[in-house]
């Protein structure tokens, strides 16, 4: 039986490594792409939006919750090459499903990709906002343990959260844009990558309690708790605790649906 184990995870250690080398030479325009996104928006969070009135420390607040944000976008864009094996013939999947490998582990191994995409490019944001905002990001609540581990329990979360949601997808064109417009974009709006879940409380306790059915309120609340004023968040073991259930959840979801989808036995 350990043989067994060794040996299916050697089989997906090999197919990451794979992966790994097939997309690695895009992973570099990934992680320049995302470091122009990041120092735009602090442009303007910080030195823009404060002349016309936005707190001062908008800029902080703002960096705090870049690096999640970009790790949600780069982890649902990545969906394309399981959307791919879904919606076609599949030849890459099915290769992958006759391989020493428990199914959900075939399926599995897709969010870990999309993982490690998340944080590749996620990384470096915050290192740059700091540059960039220097004494205006305070690093007195700063935990760098704290901030990087949620940052890789979200970035694992988004990464079977990605197969859930190329699980639901219909097809590559009418049935993502759908999904971008009706799921992924108001996640994230509403989520709170421009305002906090104390905010949203303070305006309406109702809107705020049904916003904590939203994994991204998690992921950008802990990212903020594990970075400035924790008063100001939730509970940062709250967030990682959240965190792991939904990933638990919609890994699960996303799983079972892409069994019964290519109607594996």
């Amino acid at each position: 039986m350990t043989s067994l184990k060794n040996s299916q995870y050697q089989t997906l250690w090999q197919l990451l490594v794979r992966s790994f080398k097939i997309t690695y030479p895009g992973l570099k325009d990934k992680i320049i792409n995302s470091l122009f996104w990041a120092v735009l928006n602090i442009i303007v969070c910080a030195f823009v939006l404060p002349s016309m009135g936005m707190d001062k420390n908008f800029g902080a607040f703002m960096v705090a919750t870049m690096p999640i944000s970009c790790a949600f976008f780069t982890s649902i864009n990545s969906i394309y090459a399981l959307l791919t094996d879904v919606s076609s013939d599949g030849s890459n999947l099915q290769y992958e499903l006759t391989l020493p490998l428990p199914q959900w582990l075939a399926f599995a191994k897709y969010a870990f990709e999309n993982t490690y995409q998340a944080l590749c490019v996620s990384l470096l944001i915050l290192p740059v906002g700091k540059l960039l905002l220097w004494n205006q990001f305070c690093l007195e609540h700063f935990s760098f343990l704290k901030f990087y581990f949620l940052l890789t329990i979200a970035s694992l979360f988004f990464g079977f959260f990605s197969i859930f949601i190329a699980s639901i997808t219909k097809d590559m064109y009418s049935g993502l844009d759908n999904i971008w417009t009706r799921i992924v974009f108001p996640m994230w709006f509403l989520g709170g990558f421009q305002f906090s879940w104390k905010t949203v409380y303070q305006i309406s306790p109702t809107l705020a309690y049904i916003n904590l059915l939203n994994p991204l309120t998690y992921a950008l609340e802990g990212g903020r708790a594990a970075s400035l004023n924790p008063s100001q968040s939730l509970p940062y073991w709250l967030c990682i605790g959240a965190l792991m259930l939904f990933t638990i959840l919609f890994g699960y979801l996303g799983i079972q649906n892409l069994k019964k989808r290519l109607d594996c036995i």
